[in-house]
């Protein structure tokens, strides 16, 4: 019975997240997509699946059952076709949402996004106030850019009376950042953003990687662009703890916000991912879990979907599995919603 409870799950992911590529024009200290060695590790050196390719993927998952899909990079907004993939995916029946810094977001672009309603849901990456953003982003202008796609955005929503796109903030929690929590709040309230996410930091270390391999078995995970040392030291998390707490205290109607179990205190012992959602790699492999960099399920550019998750069902039961135990180390450190 039990393996047939994790098995389930996987006969049909109602979302698709869609690395389109890994070239980004920032160098943020919490991200190593952007060195140079990241695709070699990644084995993702053979280039990213083009337009057409794209949309063919569109119409595979859409016949697969998939509802929904998540345009994430890198940066996604340094594909100059990002706005015709998230018409083509509509056209499609599949709803599309992306994840963006901001900084090649062009005023055209938005006009274009608000006047065919292309995304659902736009989700910006934000740190704190300008001068702590900017630090983080290794950019003496990055908040001055996404600052201001954000205002576009509220404006251009207020003028048309639009619902659509929702305008999600999500700020990843770190020791660079931890004491502007507030700050971020009030940042995001000011754009009209529907709702603020707090995120704590992902930092793996070779040794968690290690230990995970060797729980399961093989080599699951060579890297990762979270292999960093910026988490919290327990002080610093309880701090932030304070500081989300007297923010939902004073938060009225309007902005919601949303914590991550283990900042705001609460038990998390469940896979929030595998089963429900799963990633294409820039080059068409398939990731049945965003932690497992190096577990590629297949490829989408030569296998059928259904027979990717069909052959992988017994292999992804266990680690969902695992991960349900809380066994594997990785999971606790998960870029989704760590397992404590």
């Amino acid at each position: 019975m039990l393996f047939s409870y994790y098995m389930e799950p996987f006969k049909k992911p109602a979302r698709c997240i869609i690395e389109t590529d890994y070239k980004c024009n920032l160098k943020c200290q919490s991200c190593s997509l952007w060195k140079e060695d990241y695709r070699k590790l990644r084995g993702e050196g053979k280039g990213a699946l083009k337009t057409e390719e794209l949309e063919v993927l569109h119409e595979k998952l859409a016949a697969f059952g998939v509802k929904r899909t998540t345009y994430i990079g890198g940066e996604p907004f340094l594909n100059e076709d990002i706005l015709k993939l998230a018409l083509d995916a509509k056209a499609k029946g599949i709803i599309p949402n992306t994840v963006t810094n901001g900084n090649a977001l062009t005023r055209e672009a938005i006009k274009e996004i608000t006047g065919k309603g292309l995304f659902n849901t736009m989700i910006f990456s934000l740190d704190g106030p300008k001068n702590i953003h900017n630090f983080i982003r290794g950019s003496n202008d990055a908040f001055q850019k996404v600052f201001e796609a954000l205002k576009t955005l509220r404006g251009i929503k207020a003028q048309k009376k639009l619902k659509y796109p929702k305008l999600f903030v999500y700020v990843t929690v770190s020791k660079l950042n931890y004491k502007y929590l507030e700050e971020a709040y009030r940042l995001a309230k000011s754009v009209n953003a529907n709702r603020i996410r707090f995120q704590l930091a992902s930092a793996l270390t070779p040794e968690i990687l290690a230990e995970t391999n060797k729980i399961l078995g093989f080599e699951a995970v060579k890297t990762h662009s979270y292999l960093n040392a910026l988490g919290l030291a327990p002080e610093e998390l309880e701090k932030a703890k304070k500081t989300l707490r007297k923010i939902k205290a004073v938060s009225k109607n309007g902005l919601k916000i949303e914590t991550e179990s283990v900042l705001d205190g609460t038990e998390n012992k469940n896979c929030r991912f595998i089963g429900r959602d799963f990633v294409i790699t820039p080059s068409g492999n398939v990731l049945l879990c965003p932690m497992l960099t190096n577990f590629t399920a297949g490829n989408v550019k030569t296998e059928n979907l259904q027979e990717i998750f069909s052959k992988n069902m017994k292999k992804t039961g266990m680690i969902l599995a695992l991960a349900d135990s809380g066994k594997l180390p990785v999971c606790r450190q998960c870029c989704v919603e760590k397992i404590i």
